[in-house]
């Protein structure tokens, strides 16, 4: 990667309120061209509202927006350089995922080359074998690969990811990261990732921004931001139909520092999901993607606890 000070987008000390409710207070933030840069936060600290500030789908009140140089909110051409994917769902559930890519894609592209972007992305994101489904069919780990796809489809110079894992088990997460990776490498695509997991998206970002109630309150390469964690016990949520038979293969083959504990618990669908407790993510999420894969089982969650990272971010800012 180039190590060019180059700033393609920026918020400087950025306010932003919804009636009494303070998202974000005195923010600041920079991507640098050609880099990762993973955005980490629970639930109401100000990523979503930050990251539709850069779209220029929201002024901020106060402090300032730029998207390569310009104010998005004021120019939306600038719009056409950039690839989101977003948090929720919003597909037209009557077209085929191979019709949709290739409509988004006419807005950029000649009919042709849309045509032929559409296959590709399909296959990069290996959603090929579902291209004539209707996407209301669709997993909810395929309707992310989608969401992935349709970002990428015009080759954009900067992607902005909100949450862009959810819902993707080990080995499809793993995949995605080497997708990302050699956009970057080939296209010098530039990347906002947000995200719950720090120690997922610490395997590709050049620097790491902590966001909580409102605020950045730490940035740094991985490595600074793990060392400013690394103690702090870590709850990860997982979602699968075979937690039972998952937990015991964890508690077989991991330490009490990387498997502390765990509690079962359904979701508001009935699902099975279990909360794990470690002290060391990275061996946990490496013996993690190892058991899944070698054993076949399919988590369609996979997520840091929102109370887990409160009380995270709690310790980063009161000690």
């Amino acid at each position: 990667m180039s190590q060019q000070n180059n700033i393609i987008a920026q918020i400087v000390a950025v306010s932003k309120s919804f009636g009494e409710v303070v998202a974000v207070s005195d923010s600041t933030l920079s991507v640098v061209e050609g880099s990762v840069t993973g955005f980490l936060g629970p639930n109401g600290s100000g990523k979503t509202t930050s990251i539709k500030m850069l779209l220029g789908l929201i002024k901020p009140q106060q402090g300032k927006v730029s998207l390569f140089g310009v104010d998005p909110f004021i120019t939306p051409k600038i719009k056409q350089l950039i690839g989101y994917i977003p948090e929720e769902n919003a597909f037209p559930s009557w077209l085929r995922g191979y019709d949709y890519l290739k409509a988004l894609a006419q807005f950029n592209l000649p009919y042709e080359v849309a045509k032929r972007r559409a296959t590709e992305v399909l296959q990069e994101v290996e959603l090929e074998h579902v291209a004539d489904k209707r996407i209301r069919q669709y997993s909810k780990g395929m309707k992310q690969r989608m969401k992935i796809a349709q970002a990428l489809l015009h080759k954009p110079k900067f992607v902005i990811g909100d949450e862009p894992f959810n819902g993707l088990d080990p080995l499809i997460r793993r995949k995605m990261f080497q997708l990302i990776e050699q956009y970057r490498q080939e296209n010098g695509t530039t990347f906002l990732i947000s995200s719950h997991i720090l120690f997922e998206v610490d395997r590709l970002a050049d620097k790491i921004v902590l966001m909580y109630k409102g605020r950045t309150i730490a940035q740094g390469t991985p490595i600074r931001i793990r060392e400013m964690i690394q103690d702090q016990p870590h709850e990860i949520l997982i979602t699968s139909e075979k937690t039972k038979s998952l937990a015991n293969l964890l508690i077989s083959q991991s330490s009490d520092r990387v498997l502390s504990s765990i509690k079962f618990s359904k979701n508001y669908f009935g699902e099975d999901q279990m909360i794990i407790l470690t002290l060391d993510p990275n061996r946990f999420y490496s013996l993690l993607t190892d058991i899944v894969v070698d054993n076949g089982i399919e988590i369609s969650d996979l997520r840091g606890t929102d109370e887990g990272l409160e009380n995270l971010f709690k310790v980063l800012t009161i000690g």
